[in-house]
């Protein structure tokens, strides 16, 4: 019997769905990458911006069910423990996204050596966390799936309670990361305008 309160299925459901979400964006951030970052900038901050409500939903949902966990909820144990080596890696793993995202951020609104600093961190804090990213799409993306189909699908929603809340919680991510992006284009020039030569001259 689950513990009044305790809904570990809908949690795992909203973690997948969120974790699917961001598949796309991160996609498009890759490729603005490869093919030339301040050639792409304003489409690299927009979906950067874009992307951070649904980042924050998914560490808020994944840090939900490992305190549950450690807490020894009887609800979370009885799933089972996280994967080892994903366990191991989860406190990297939000240390490069507070780093990823933050430095993004910070980029916009400072100046000379502390855009510096922030720019150093920006490019090891991205290779990092893409490699834990593409390390959990590999892990998870299966169970990801099929759990995330089972809000959609009629046959299963009802099995995890909440399921209405959960998609109206994913819109919600969405429509608020796209007011993000689209709330920055006036100051998008903070970002647009970084000279290409600075992280340079503080590298030399």
């Amino acid at each position: 019997m689950l513990e009044k309160g305790s809904n570990p299925g809908g949690n795992a459901r909203l973690t997948a769905a969120v974790g699917l979400l961001v598949l796309a964006p991160v996609a498009v951030e890759v490729t603005t990458i490869l093919f030339g970052v301040h050639t792409f900038m304003s489409l690299h901050v927009f979906v950067g911006l874009a992307l951070i409500p649904a980042v924050l939903l998914k560490l808020a949902t994944t840090g939900w069910r490992f305190a549950r966990y450690y807490t020894r909820s009887r609800a979370y144990v009885a799933l089972g423990p996280p994967q080892i080596v994903m366990r191991l890696l989860a406190p990297l793993f939000v240390a490069a996204t507070v780093a990823l995202f933050g430095s993004g951020v910070a980029m916009g609104f400072l100046h000379g050596s502390a855009l510096q600093i922030m720019r150093r961190v920006h490019g090891p804090a991205s290779a990092i966390w893409l490699a834990l990213f593409g390390l959990h799409v590999l892990v998870y993306s299966t169970r990801a799936l099929k759990r995330a189909a089972g809000d959609v699908l009629p046959e299963t929603r009802t099995q995890a309670r909440g399921a209405a809340a959960r998609i109206c919680l994913l819109a919600v991510v969405v429509v608020c990361g796209l007011a993000l992006g689209a709330a920055a284009f006036p100051a998008q020039h903070r970002w647009t305008n970084l000279p290409q030569d600075e992280h340079e001259r503080g590298e030399g």
